[in-house]
């Protein structure tokens, strides 16, 4: 007997990886046998069982599934109305959590100047504290090299703005809209620093070296 139950759980976590795949096979525009050819090799490794009919069978159920989901036209069409923006000479700081750098980051937020859209990002775990801001800023923390972990000097910043109206649903509110541009910027071989997120924006640290490449990539995503 098939075991399908497995099967369809494993080949839908093998699909799920791939945004664009799923809306293929929805379309019917691509080989169900040759997708489940590609899959046997991996689900086999978790169940030996697995055979090309029982993962076709998984495919055409989970299409099934999908078609009557629109989550993934929810996801196209935030991300077509996505707009980029970037900035770099950027400074990353993280320094130990404690009531001192605490204090120092509330009073250098005083000074920061919102209305010429100066950048300052603070992020913070249980033990540490990043911030993230303008170079022309950077002397606001000097001196504060005794609770300092580690600085970057060479980063900037990739945001990815939603635009909407009362009828859009926002990306916050939709599972795998950030996973969809984390996977864009990650299957290229460029390395995320570190990921902020308010209600509309979602922000990429990045090396400067790699801006321009993942902007192009962010970029084709939302022309596509």
């Amino acid at each position: 007997m098939l075991n399908i139950e497995n099967t369809s759980k494993l080949a839908k976590e093998e699909l799920e990886h791939d945004l664009y795949l799923t809306e293929l096979l929805k379309e019917e525009l691509v080989n169900i046998s040759a997708i489940s050819r590609k899959l046997l090799p991996i689900i086999k490794t978790k169940n030996p069982k697995a055979t090309i009919e029982s993962i076709s069978i998984a495919i055409r159920r989970y299409i099934n599934t999908q078609k009557k989901n629109n989550i993934s036209k929810i996801i196209m069409r935030i991300i077509a109305n996505s707009k980029l923006s970037t900035k770099n000479d950027i400074v990353y700081m993280t320094f130990k959590r404690n009531m001192d750098v605490v204090n120092i980051i509330s009073q250098i937020a005083r000074k920061i100047n919102w209305d010429q859209e100066d950048v300052f990002f603070v992020n913070q775990g249980p033990g540490e504290i990043t911030v993230v801001l303008d170079r022309s800023n950077k002397k606001l923390l000097e001196g504060r090299k005794t609770h300092l972990i580690k600085s970057k000097q060479d980063v900037s910043i990739l945001t990815i703005k939603e635009t909407y109206d009362n009828s859009t649903i926002r990306g916050i509110d939709t599972p795998g809209i950030y996973s969809y541009f984390i996977n864009q910027i990650s299957i290229n071989s460029i390395n995320i620093i570190d990921i902020i997120s308010t209600m509309s924006q979602l922000t990429f640290i990045l090396k400067n070296q790699d801006l321009l490449r993942a902007y192009e990539i962010i970029g084709k995503s939302i022309n596509h």
